[in-house]
């Protein structure tokens, strides 16, 4: 009588081990997931950030360069016209 309670009792734990497992697993693979998309949305956000730096330094270029094409041209003209 007492193996019988015993082999019961062997079997509960071993089936409480199978299923903590399956849980520690299936959390292993929701940080996975998640891990992943947060990745995901950091990369999009980098991107939008670095493209949005690119277009103001890009706008700024054209501005200066705008800016000292003037002065090269108002230069030469101050030059020639006296």
């Amino acid at each position: 009588m007492y193996s019988m309670r015993g082999h019961e009792g062997i079997q509960m734990l071993l089936t409480a081990e199978q299923e903590a497992q399956q849980i520690v697993t299936a959390a292993r693979n929701l940080k996975t997931t998640r891990l992943r998309q947060a990745e995901e949305e950091a990369e999009k956000e980098a991107g939008l950030y670095r493209s949005n730096l690119e277009s103001e330094y890009q706008k700024r270029v054209g501005e200066t360069s705008g800016n000292s094409g003037f002065s090269l041209k108002r230069k030469l003209k101050q030059r020639f016209e006296t």
